[in-house]
Parts: C-alpha cells; structure tokens; sequence
C-alpha cells in the first residue's frame, strides 16, 4: 500500500461546508485510490454520497454509489460489522434519486429496486425503507398504489437503516394530504409542530412543504402564508433546498412579492448544473410564479443567473416578460419529460394548478 496521509486529509475536510465541499472530497477519494486504502476508498465514497444528498445535487451520489459497491464486494469486511448498513444506505441514496431523473425509465428504476431489495434480503435490513422507496416514486404513476406501499411502509419494524422518526412523520403528513385525509395528517404533524419529537436537519421542513403545496393547490392562499413564512425562514440553507425555496416563491408571488423577487435573487445561481430535475422543475414554477407577477409592475429586473443557462446576459439585465416567458417554457418542458416517463398528466396537472391565483381561503 502506498502512503496515505488521513491526517492531513481530515483536517481539510473537518467543518468543511458548502461550495467547494464535494471537489475536496472527490480529491481525496482520489487519493485514497492511489494509495489502495480501501477503507477510506468507501469512507470518502460514503461521505460524497452524503454531501450530496442533503446539502448538494442527490443524483451525483449515484455514480460514487456504484464504485462503493465494487470495492465493498471486493473487500466485504474492510468496514467492519458497521459495513453492511454503509452499503445499504448508499445504495439507497443511489435509488433515490431516480424519481427525480426523467431521463431513466421506470424499467431501470424496477431493475434498481430489484437489486436493493436482494441487498435489504441479504443484510435482513431496511425492508421499511424499501416500501417508502417503492412509495415515493409511485406516487407520479398510481396514487391508490403508492398509499398502499406507504402502509405497508408504516407498518414494517424500524430498523438501523431508517430514517428518523421525525422525516418518517413528515411522510405520513404528506401521504395523507396527498390523499385528501387532512385530519390523519394532522395527528402526525401535531408532535413536529408541538416540538415533542427530535428534528434532523430536514424536520420540520419536509411537513411545512407539504403543507404549503397543499394550500397552494386548492387556492388556499390564507392558510399557506404561515408554512411559506417558516419554511423561508428555515429552508433556503444551500443549493439541495431548491424544492423548499421553489414553493415559497409560489406562495410569495401572492402575498409578499418584493420578498419573493429578493429571495429569487439570493438562490437562482443554485439551480446551475443540477442534476436533480425535480428540483430544478420545483425552483422554476415558483420563479415562473414570482416573474409572471413582478412583470405586472416592472418591465425589466436585475439577476444573477448561472452560466449554464442559455438565457444569460452578461450584464445581468433580463426583460421581465421574457424571463418569465424561458422560465415557463423549461418548466413545461420538464414537466413533459416526468409525464413521458411516468406515462401520467400529474406534472402538467401540477403545472395548471401553480398557474391559478389563489384566494385569501379556498377556491
């Protein structure tokens, strides 16, 4: 084995956070390779999965999942009796991007789903994050369906690859909003909103989103105002809080606009190179919103917006309408791309549903 420096890597990497943060990890992956350190080769593999599935773009933990993978089947006791459980949860942080990848037909997302349950066979765990997966992406297809794998899911035991039990409410909260069933719903909020279960970095985030699209959804401006107000305040952290950012900006189109185009400002150089389209699709209705607005009042606005994009001027100056008018159209062709996939009309539902004006109270 050649020589590898691991103190001299973790100290760069210790408190490192935000841009820059999945470069340092992928040199040392590099580094660990070179110097065929196979516990470090899948330590910095688990770590970028990591990094980019809760702060970055999710599907760039797809590839580094695969090549953990090898190695672990190559040198299966490296990790230790920890190992099994490393493997599980990077192989489902290569699963659950999939949703969000319209580019990957449903048949390589069954072949994936096949491979990860032989894997929770093989180690006996993570037979309840395998139904919420199933869950999740089948919402986009049959809802009927999805609310099935969902029990199936609530029912199973926890188990050391679960999420926490405060994510794991969050989804019920949306399960049964997404079914019209808002007194269940309520019975899983009441203890987030309460604060008598534990947060992790994506709680009480993932109920308020459901929430706030719900409201949005039925015109409900009145009762969505107070989930947007939190979840602004809580849930524009980094580039992986797009879909957060995305329905606050519907929501302030109609009740706070000037705060809208400001926090459209602060975060539209996130949505650059992501890989993630859901996310993408998330930011740009709420953005389509706010402009489809502003141009009401103002015929040209000022915004930083990514190189990546083919709309971009080097002075930064866009006509309102215009802006909007790209906006729209990459959000409709994106919602196409989900709806071709999937073989449903949920996305363009969706999509006619973020361009009705909501109501201070239900439609």
């Amino acid at each position: 084995m050649k020589k590898f420096d691991w103190d001299r890597i973790q100290r760069r990497l210790e408190g490192l956070r935000g841009p820059g943060t999945l470069e340092a990890i992928e040199e040392a992956i590099g580094q660990a390779d070179q110097a065929e350190a196979h516990f470090y080769r899948m330590l910095f593999r688990y770590d970028y999965a990591c990094e980019a599935t809760f702060h970055d773009d999710p599907p760039k933990a797809m590839p580094v999942a695969v090549e953990f993978s090898k190695i672990f089947e190559e040198h299966p006791d490296v990790l230790g009796p920890d190992g099994r459980e490393m493997y599980l949860m990077i192989m489902q942080m290569a699963v659950d991007p999939v949703v969000s990848l319209p580019q990957i037909p449903t048949a390589q997302w069954e072949a994936m789903m096949t491979e990860f349950l032989g894997l929770v066979k093989r180690f006996n765990v993570g037979h309840r994050v395998y139904w919420w997966q199933m869950c999740q992406y089948m919402l986009y297809l049959d809802k009927q369906k999805a609310f099935e794998y969902f029990q199936k899911f609530w029912k199973t035991g926890r188990d050391g690859l679960s999420d926490c039990r405060a994510c794991e409410r969050c989804y019920a909260v949306k399960m049964y909003l997404a079914m019209g069933d808002e007194v269940t719903a309520a019975v899983h909020a009441k203890p987030i909103k309460q604060r008598h279960i534990r947060f992790c970095s994506d709680t009480p985030h993932l109920m308020l989103l459901a929430y706030l699209e719900y409201y949005m959804n039925r015109g409900n401006l009145k009762e969505a105002i107070p989930y947007a107000r939190e979840l602004k305040r809580i849930g524009h952290r980094d580039r992986g809080d797009l879909s957060y950012v995305g329905a606050v900006l519907r929501c302030y189109a109609y009740s706070d606009l000037e705060e809208g185009v400001q926090l459209m400002r602060e975060t539209f150089p996130w949505v650059g190179g992501m890989w993630n389209q859901k996310m993408v699709y998330d930011f740009y209705k709420g953005a389509w919103t706010v402009l489809r607005r502003y141009a009401m009042q103002e015929e040209s606005i000022k915004l930083e917006l990514p190189e990546q994009l083919s709309c971009r001027r080097g002075d930064g100056i866009y006509s309102t309408r215009e802006l909007e008018q790209w906006i729209g159209e990459q959000v409709r062709k994106i919602a196409e791309r989900f709806d071709s996939r999937n073989g449903t009309d949920s996305f363009r539902k969706d999509l006619e549903l973020a361009a009705r004006e909501p109501k201070m109270g239900a439609f």
